[in-house]
């Protein structure tokens, strides 16, 4: 029998050759899909059915806060003229949009007038006013879920229409001392569990850009209204993208900090001390990167983690990476090419500002991204069943899910599909998740070091026709892992696409 050579040429890896031939077919399907439902989507929501909202009357409306809040400490313009213009816009828009579900605009007007008889009697210097109010009489706005005293606190909960908030919310209360004045709140889906803005509250928010199409979640409400121009700042809370996604969408810019920072007290159920243990995070939602800064400056302070937002950084030094895909995780939309082809934009700009070109990642464990999360989600103080009757029992997942079809459950389809996810689907084995986030952020430090900077996709689509979500529930992947690896991030708007629907990189 004759032997087998040492020098054998080694045989192709068949299977594995078989798997990554499989893997591609499965991302020409999934693509073939995703243009199914963007074809029957779109003969359903088409021109006859699209609105268009009108032009700002006032230029300062396009400007950032900060910028207003410089023309009031200087006498430009009064707190009293910008608090009205910008209720003004409300009144021209929001019939489209359905962005705002309660206003103070009366109390507001009257804090604008003790802002203005502030700086007119000279107690407060310009510099004084700029370092410790930078936003002194600047309306904002935010969501429906964070309290503002007096006014509605439903969750999107028809259990809890009639609901108002006993006190503000430390975001709230943050943005006050720092001059703000809150003027009204805004829309969000159920429980702010879904990546788009519907509720049986208040009904559906639409994107000022194609009001066909939606404007993410949970943070929807405020985003739709900062794009039109009907707030010049605004507040969320992300606990799977949910500034990230709806700013993407709206084409302005939306920060997640770094879990824990910022005192959670107020925002739907949390209190001081979940601040630490949520994934939850509030942040600010701004269509000019100049108001990010300041911003997080007022929403961290008293927090216990010290954060320097002071230095400045030379962006010429930092090191770039990116990924530009699922990185194998079959669950989610490949990333569309006008998605994709902005990333590279971006990735194409910060080589040739530092001469060093980003260096691609493709975490192996990248793909586990919402598994870890559905996980770590599970693991908030907050527990669905209960929450949505109010703390008042538990649903039964399957006798919801039947009323639901027969049109009597007071429940949206996403919390259905929730309860289905936690009673009916596998939970993932805490050490496997303990396993990964640890290979996760592991591998990220040793790439990123302490200057570098991950550029990612925001979102593998553009803006969706309403309710496309359902048939794409696993999307929010994108942002979420980020808030399983508790790491901040920015989404940045890149422009439009040919359809003139925004582009944009979380960083």
């Amino acid at each position: 029998m004759p032997s087998i050579s040492a020098h054998e040429p080694d045989r192709p890896d068949y299977a594995k050759m078989a798997k990554t031939y499989f893997h591609v077919f499965l991302r020409l399907l999934f693509s073939f899909y995703d243009c199914i439902i963007d074809f029957f989507f779109g003969l359903y929501y088409n021109d006859t059915t699209r609105k268009y909202i009108s032009g700002v009357d006032y230029p300062f409306m396009l400007e950032s806060a900060s910028s207003v809040a410089r023309k009031i400490r200087n006498k430009e313009m009064s707190s009293v003229d910008v608090v009205n213009a910008y209720i003004a816009r409300i009144a021209q828009v929001n019939g489209i949009l359905n962005s705002v579900v309660d206003e103070r605009y009366k109390d507001a007007i009257e804090e604008a007038k003790q802002a203005d008889k502030m700086i007119e009697s000279g107690e407060w210097s310009k510099e004084r006013l700029e370092k410790e109010r930078p936003f002194h009489g600047v309306p904002i706005s935010t969501k429906e879920s964070t309290a503002i005293k007096g006014m509605r606190h439903t969750f999107g909960l028809t259990l809890r229409a009639h609901e108002t908030a006993p006190d503000d919310a430390e975001v709230i209360k943050s943005m006050r001392r720092a001059g703000a004045i809150p003027f009204v709140l805004t829309n969000i889906p159920e429980l702010n569990m879904w990546y788009e803005t519907r509720c049986n509250v208040y009904g559906q928010t639409n994107n000022p850009y194609d009001t066909n199409r939606t404007v993410g979640g949970s943070s929807g409400g405020e985003s739709s209204l900062i794009s039109a121009c009907g707030s010049p700042l605004g507040i969320g809370t992300d606990v799977g993208g949910s500034v990230r996604m709806p700013a993407y969408f709206c084409g302005i810019f939306g920060h997640k900090p770094t879990s824990g920072m910022i005192n959670l007290q107020g925002l739907t159920r949390k209190a001081a001390e979940h601040t630490e243990m949520s994934l939850t995070c509030p942040g600010p939602i701004c269509k000019h990167a100049e108001d990010l800064l300041p911003t997080m400056k007022v929403l961290m302070q008293g927090s216990k983690v010290e954060l320097d937002l002071t230095t400045k950084v030379d962006v010429a030094k930092l090191r770039f990476f990116y990924i530009e895909d699922d990185c194998g995780d079959l669950r989610v939309s490949p990333i569309q090419s006008d998605q994709l082809n902005a990333l590279r934009k971006a990735v194409k700009y910060v080589g040739e500002l530092t001469g060093v070109p980003p260096k691609k990642l493709v975490p192996s464990k990248w793909k586990y991204g919402y598994k870890v999360w559905r996980y770590l989600i599970t693991q908030e103080p907050e527990r669905l069943a209960w929450e949505l009757t109010n703390r008042n029992g538990t649903v039964c997942w399957w006798w919801e899910t039947l009323r639901f079809f027969t049109g009597t459950s007071p429940y949206t389809l996403p919390s259905i599909l929730r309860l289905i996810d936690l009673n009916v689907f596998p939970k993932e084995n805490p050490e496997w998740v303990k396993e990964v986030l640890e290979s996760l952020l592991g591998d990220l430090k040793r790439e990123l070091g302490d200057n570098g900077v991950l550029l990612h996709p925001t979102h593998p689509t553009t803006a969706f026709y309403h309710n496309a979500a359902h048939l794409r529930p696993w999307n929010f992947t994108y942002t979420s892992i980020i808030n399983a690896l508790k790491l901040p991030a920015t989404q940045i708007p890149m422009g439009l696409n040919s359809k003139g629907l925004p582009l944009g990189v979380q960083v």
